[in-house]
């Protein structure tokens, strides 16, 4: 069983999809980060509303193992809508981004998510039923073990 990483905006605030994937390439060109984007799908106008996006700090065809895939999707896109039970006043959130397993890469979904928040600073990560991790977050753990951050509950720290 795998785990997975969401990417979170709050409803009507996330990026338009084409602009998101634009800036993807640009902050992994940055960060040294190899890319690809495929599996597009568009609606019946033919605007993008979704696409697979993979990440690996060595060429994407060197290895599967080391490179973390994510779902992009474009806001409306149906069941990518959550709310908490806790959140206070309740607020809905657009999963924009949700990865695909990345047990053995945890230091890698770090180096991406660290800077997608850098980016992104009102985006949120969700991880397990209520562990979330914003920059500040992230920033209090760049210098610390980078290999198990997301098996810790941030509240914890």
């Amino acid at each position: 069983m795998g785990i997975s990483a969401h990417i979170l905006f709050k409803k009507g605030n996330s990026i338009e999809i084409n602009d998101l994937v634009f800036r993807l390439d640009e902050l992994c060109k940055n960060e040294g980060m190899f890319y690809s984007h495929t599996l597009n799908k568009v609606d019946d106008a033919g605007k993008l509303k979704y696409c697979e996006y993979c990440v690996s700090d060595i060429p994407l065809n060197e290895s599967y193992d080391r490179q973390i895939c994510f779902g992009i999707a474009d806001e409306p896109y149906p069941h990518k809508l959550v709310d908490f039970d806790w959140d206070s006043p309740p607020q809905e959130y657009f999963k924009t981004l949700v990865s695909g397993d990345f047990v053995d890469n945890e230091d890698l979904l770090f180096k991406f998510l660290y800077a997608f928040l850098n980016e992104f600073p009102t985006a949120t990560v969700w991880i397990e039923e209520d562990w979330f991790y914003t920059l500040a977050d992230l920033n209090k753990l760049r210098d610390n073990d980078v290999d198990h951050w997301c098996y810790v509950n941030p509240r914890d720290w």
